[in-house]
């Protein structure tokens, strides 16, 4: 992994000027969409449920709180559960438990089971496969100590190289950055049992993502909850 990463790294280098141009052009030139579920509870059920994570989890694409991930995954698990939702848009593995730390302590409590969904912004933000691996062990334990979970559901990096809003350029990198820190998670998720973890398989058309181009569209957030919960099916969960 180091020598196959160093030589990522080394490949990399000198574009990074061109590439965090992309950046800021994309930035500075597509609509700032906001969330809709950064801190949400969904439903009355017996089953605790808890969704943590990035852009995705706060609902940043969706039309409303009910056309968002959070709401659409209690859609698809019935009227038993009750969904605690914490996302923020832009957030890293490592900034996970500092940002949530005060609303992790007053919803602690046993839970049935957990979805990270984390990882974009690690890939846009190049990550070092190590560090990434490091800070989603330490956060997965935390989770463990805390609410006791059945099982963690560890969603799939988004497929960033499909995002229209990114140039052929941009996705050529990051489509190789993902492939490192997929194997990070394959790995975590052999060693933990609990640990769930599926390779994304979607259909991705124009209508998956938002005005964005970026983030899902409500479309985007139906097919991303119900192909987290037939993961779940398929383990008789």
């Amino acid at each position: 992994m180091n020598a196959s990463y160093l030589g990522f790294q080394a490949s990399l280098y000198p574009f990074l000027p061109f590439l965090y141009y992309e950046a800021y052009k994309v930035r500075k030139t597509r609509e700032k969409l906001p969330s809709l579920s950064e801190s949400l509870s969904v439903g009355k059920g017996i089953k605790k449920i808890l969704i943590l994570g990035e852009s995705t989890a706060a609902g940043v694409g969706a039309s409303s709180p009910e056309k968002s991930l959070g709401s659409r995954i209690h859609h698809f698990l019935k009227n038993d559960s009750t969904v605690k939702i914490l996302g923020k848009n832009g957030l890293k593995v490592s900034e996970v438990l500092p940002t949530f730390s005060d609303q992790l302590e007053k919803i602690n409590g046993d839970y049935e089971g957990i979805f990270l969904f984390l990882g974009g912004n690690d890939c846009f933000r190049l990550t070092h496969p190590q560090n990434y691996r490091s800070e989603l062990q330490k956060l997965i334990r935390t989770l463990e100590e805390m609410f006791s979970p059945h099982w963690i559901y560890l969603a799939d990096i988004p497929p960033v190289y499909s995002f229209p809003a990114f140039s052929p350029f941009v996705k050529y990198f990051m489509i190789r950055q993902r492939k490192f820190l997929q194997r990070e998670m394959k790995k975590i998720s052999m060693d933990n049992p609990k640990v769930i973890f599926d390779e994304i398989s979607l259909n991705l058309n124009p209508d998956f993502f938002s005005r964005d181009g970026i983030h899902p569209s409500d479309c985007g957030y139906e097919e991303i909850a119900k192909f987290a919960i037939d993961g779940l099916k398929r383990r008789g969960l």
